[in-house]
C-alpha cells in the first residue's frame, strides 16, 4: 500500500481567506476563538504577524497593535466542510480516501499507473490544490498515519525525506517530533517533562512503562505510525450531487474579480465530477448581493461538460455583458442533474466528434453572450404552409437534441424565407422585383388552413429577375390576386 497525505496548516485561516484577491490579504487579518468577552486570537495571516500579532494574544491587544485589524470569529462547521470538500475532490484519484484532522489520506497503489507515477500525480494534486484555493503539504508512506506525521513534518521541519518501503518507514520517522501527533496536553506536558520529544525516544522504552503512565492511545499512535498494526480508516463517500456555498471575505462589485472564486468552485466541481465518472449540462450560480437581494444564473450546455475552464468561459460570457445590482457577499454552484461522460479518443486528424465539439462550444459561447433565445435548431413541422413548415428547437439541459430527416420534396424550396412575404409591384399585371421577373417553373397550389383560422391559396413561382436572382413568389387569390416574394434560392 502507498498512502499520500495532506495537511492544511492554519486551516481555521485558509477556510476564510480561499478565494480572496492577492492584493485584498495584506489586510491583517486574525481568527479569534474562545468565550465572546474575552476572545483570544486563534489564527493570524503573514500582515498580522508582521505587525507583532501572535497565537494566543488576546483580541484587544491585538487590535491595539494593529489599527485596521480584520476580527473573523471561528467556525469550526466551516473547517469542517472544508476537509469534506477537499477528501470529494481527492476521490477523483482513488476510491480510499479518508479526512484527517487537518488535512486527507488517499490511497493510491492501485490507480498510481493511471496517473503517471507518483511524480506526476503529486505535481497534478499541488496544482489542483492550488486551484482549490489552499496550502497544503504533504507525504508519503506506506501506511496513513506515517504520512500525514511527515506531512506536517515537512511543514514545520521541512526537509523531510518521503518513505516508500515499509522496511524504511521507522528509520524516516525516528527524528519526527512527538508533538505532531495529536495528544492531549497533559501528555504532551509529561513525555516533555521526561525528555521524551521523538519517536525514536518512545522506541527506546518499555512499552509496559509506556502503557501503565499513558494508556493505551500513544502505544496505538505509535504502532499505525511505524507499521507494526493495522490501521483501518472508513472510506469518505462522495455525494450524489454537487452543490458548494462560499461567504467573501470582502464585497465585489466587479465581474473580473468574482471570476477568482467563481473558478475555485469550478475547480471543486471538476474534481467531483472526475469521481463520479459523470458530467453536467446545466450549473446553477445563486450570487447573494445582502441578506433579501439575490441574483440566479442558469448556464446550460448542449453537450456534457466538465471542465473548469470550458464552464468558466460560459459564465464570463454572461457575466460580463450583465453589471451587477450590487455588490455580491456570497455566492453558490450546484449541479442539479447528473450525465454520463465520454472521453474522446485522442486521433493526429480530427475527428467528426472533435469537429462537432468544436461547433457546439462556439453555439455555447453565442448563447452565453446573447442569450438562449438567440440559438436555436430547426425542426421540422408536418403542414403545408411555408412560414409554419419549421419551428424553433431550443434543447438545453438534460434533454437530448433531436434530429429531423426531413421529407423528400417533389417541388423547390427555397433556402432563404422571408419572415413575412413582401407584396411585389406589378407593371401590367407582371410582377416586378429589381426589374420585371420572368416566370421559370410553376404554377404548384398551396391551399389550406381553413381548419385552424390562418387560410390561405396561393400560386407559388419560380422566378428570375435581371439581376439573376432566382426569386420564390407567390400569387394570392385572396386579396385581388396580388403577388408577393417569400424566399430567394441560393
Amino acid at each position: 500500500m502507498l498512502w499520500i497525505s495532506l495537511y492544511l496548516p492554519e486551516l481555521s485561516l485558509q477556510c476564510h481567506t480561499r478565494g480572496a484577491l492577492g492584493h485584498l490579504l495584506e489586510v491583517p487579518l486574525v481568527i479569534s476563538d474562545g468565550v465572546a468577552s474575552r476572545p483570544f486570537v486563534h489564527a493570524a495571516n503573514a500582515c498580522a504577524r508582521e505587525a507583532g500579532i501572535t497565537t494566543l494574544m488576546p483580541v484587544a491587544a491585538a487590535q491595539a497593535r494593529a489599527t485596521q485589524l480584520l476580527v473573523v470569529p471561528r467556525e469550526a462547521t466551516k473547517e469542517q466542510e472544508t476537509l469534506y470538500e477537499l477528501a470529494t475532490w481527492l476521490s477523483q484519484f482513488t476510491p480510499m480516501v479518508c479526512r484527517e484532522k487537518s488535512g486527507a489520506s488517499l490511497e493510491i497503489s492501485t490507480t498510481l499507473r493511471l496517473f503517471g507515477g507518483i511524480g506526476a500525480l503529486v505535481g497534478r494534486i499541488r496544482t489542483g490544490i492550488t486551484s482549490l484555493g489552499l496550502k497544503a503539504a504533504i507525504g508519503v508512506a506506506p501506511v496513513p498515519m506515517a504520512a500525514y506525521l511527515l506531512a506536517r513534518a515537512a511543514h514545520y521541519i521541512g526537509r523531510v525525506r518521503m518513505c516508500r518501503e515499509p522496511a524504511q518507514l521507522q528509520e524516516r520517522l525516528t527524528d519526527i517530533p512527538l508533538a505532531l501527533f495529536d495528544w492531549p496536553h497533559d501528555v504532551m506536558q509529561s513525555l516533555s517533562a521526561l525528555g521524551l520529544v521523538r519517536v525514536k525516544d518512545l522506541l527506546l522504552q518499555p512499552r509496559s512503562s509506556l502503557r501503565r503512565r499513558f494508556g493505551d492511545q500513544v502505544l496505538e499512535d505509535l504502532d499505525h505510525a511505524i507499521g507494526q498494526s493495522a490501521d483501518p480508516r472508513e472510506p469518505h463517500r462522495v455525494p450524489e450531487h454537487f452543490s458548494s456555498h462560499t461567504d467573501l471575505l470582502f464585497d465585489i462589485i466587479d465581474a473580473e474579480r468574482l471570476f477568482i472564486p467563481i473558478n475555485m468552485l469550478l475547480s471543486q466541481m471538476e474534481g467531483f465530477l472526475r469521481a463520479r465518472g459523470a458530467a453536467v449540462n446545466e450549473i446553477v450560480l445563486d450570487l447573494q448581493h445582502n441578506r433579501t437581494q439575490g441574483t440566479h444564473h442558469e448556464f446550460g450546455s448542449r453537450h456534457p461538460l466538465r471542465s473548469a475552464p470550458e464552464w468558466l468561459r460560459l459564465i464570463r460570457e454572461r457575466l460580463t455583458a450583465q453589471p451587477f445590482p450590487e455588490a455580491v457577499v456570497a455566492l453558490r454552484l450546484s449541479a442539479p442533474c447528473l450525465v454520463v461522460f465520454q472521453e474522446l479518443n485522442e486521433s493526429w486528424l480530427p475527428t467528426p466528434d472533435v469537429r462537432q465539439e468544436k461547433w457546439q462550444t462556439l453555439i455555447e459561447r453565442v448563447a452565453s453572450r446573447l442569450g438562449d433565445k438567440s440559438v436555436f435548431s430547426i425542426r421540422e413541422n408536418s403542414d403545408h404552409r411555408p412560414e409554419y413548415a419549421w419551428q424553433p428547437e431550443r434543447e438545453r439541459g438534460k434533454k437530448k437534441s433531436v434530429r429531423v430527416t426531413p421529407t423528400a420534396q417533389d417541388k423547390p424550396r427555397p433556402l432563404l424565407l422571408l419572415t413575412e412575404p413582401r407584396v411585389l409591384v406589378t407593371v401590367s399585371g407582371a410582377p416586378q422585383h429589381h426589374g420585371a421577373l420572368a416566370l421559370l417553373a410553376g404554377p404548384e397550389r398551396i391551399e389550406t388552413g381553413w381548419w385552424d383560422g390562418r387560410p390561405v391559396a396561393r400560386d407559388y413561382f419560380v422566378a428570375s429577375n435581371p439581376q439573376k436572382e432566382i426569386c420564390w413568389i407567390f400569387r394570392d387569390y385572396r386579396y385581388g390576386k396580388k403577388w408577393y416574394l417569400h424566399g430567394y434560392f441560393a
